[in-house]
């Protein structure tokens, strides 16, 4: 019978997240990124499966094409793609635009933005107006798609485009689970991810 592997996890905090200290000023999505690969090199890992969550799977995409150290990718509720604007979106951006006009206090934006401060809010804004569907389509290493099926924050149509991206991808669905799908199902997560990186 065949010995199952051990892995060696590394959690990585990103700047501005967890303890690691944000930028001092604006960056985008390549920093993060150029943080990752620096990680890798410092700690001579090979063949590594990124397993990576909504912000998290933007940096993965890109790592992925551009790091020949990623063995495979797991893709959890990602964000990278442009989303579908609707009516509401445009009014919100016009009232943005007629506040700035005219110098009054700016409306509210996102949860996620007003959470922010400094230069952490620039960054923000650079990284998701990052479109990375081309990037997607440039992926060559096996790729396993998690998603909740009621994810509201990445929703299914942006799991549908992944799919089609990336043809040769593989999709596990968490019934009943939201964006947060790992932490409502850690015990399944886990066993899909080991049995996912055992077959690389």
């Amino acid at each position: 019978m065949r010995e199952a592997p051990t892995f060696c996890l590394t959690a990585v905090d990103f700047y501005g997240f967890g303890q690691t200290p944000a930028p001092t000023y604006p960056v985008d999505l390549q920093y993060y990124v150029d943080g990752v690969v620096a990680l890798m090199r410092h700690y001579n890992m090979e063949d590594v499966t990124v397993v990576a969550h909504s912000f998290g799977a933007r940096v993965a995409i890109r790592l992925a094409t551009q790091c020949d150290r990623v063995k495979g990718l797991v893709l959890v509720g990602a964000a990278g793609l442009k989303p579908r604007r609707g009516f509401r979106y445009y009014c919100r951006l016009a009232r943005a635009r007629w506040y700035a006009l005219w110098g009054m206090p700016r409306p509210k934006g996102s949860p996620d933005y007003e959470a922010l401060s400094g230069a952490m809010r620039r960054t923000f804004v650079n990284i998701i107006h990052t479109y990375q569907d081309a990037e997607v389509a440039r992926i060559t290493c096996p790729v396993l798609l998690v998603w909740g099926t009621l994810d509201t924050e990445t929703p299914m149509y942006m799991l549908r485009r992944f799919q089609r991206l990336l043809p040769q991808s593989r999709t596990v669905l968490l019934e009943g689970c939201g964006h947060f799908c790992f932490a409502e199902q850690p015990a399944r997560f886990d066993a899909l991810v080991k049995e996912y990186a055992n077959n690389l």
